[in-house]
């Protein structure tokens, strides 16, 4: 579970477990594009409009026995533009091997449909398509603030 979900520390007086905020190295309480020096980055617009900027072809993250490929969106183009979502797709995805995976880091889902499942924390929304086709599962992760972005993935 060497690159399981990023962790938050927490106030020892809090008397709260840590809590993920993000995936491997990413999180979104402080990566920013310019720490990206991998991949290839390009500009685009989200689905409401906004302008963006999708990173791809970034080192593989680990998925309990999976490698997943990993992409990031970052709300803007310059050097200081937060990451608003992490995604993985992972091939050859046993469904059973993501679902401890993501259970492993934040607890049972939320909420479950057929194919299916979404997580919440004080940091970020997730949603793990089981799989989204043939052979691949796909996984979003997403700052709570992002409001509009998890409806559209949850209306899918």
């Amino acid at each position: 579970m060497k690159a399981l979900l990023a962790v938050v520390a927490m106030a020892a007086c809090s008397g709260r477990s840590a809590e993920p905020s993000g995936v491997g190295s990413y999180t979104f309480t402080m990566t920013t594009l310019g720490d990206v020096k991998s991949g290839d980055c390009q500009p685009t617009k989200l689905f409401d409009g906004r302008a963006a900027t999708w990173c791809f072809g970034l080192t593989p993250i680990r998925v309990g026995n999976r490698s997943a490929d990993t992409d990031l969106y970052f709300l803007g183009a310059g050097k200081d533009a937060k990451l608003i979502e992490i995604q993985l797709v992972v091939r050859g995805c046993i469904e059973n091997d993501l679902e401890q995976w993501m259970r492993s880091a934040m607890g049972p889902p939320r909420e479950t449909k057929a194919t299916r499942e979404y997580w919440s924390n004080s940091y970020m929304w997730a949603a793990a398509f089981m799989p989204s086709e043939p052979g691949r599962c796909l996984v979003h992760f997403l700052p709570l603030e992002e409001n509009a972005e998890i409806e559209r993935i949850k209306a899918q």
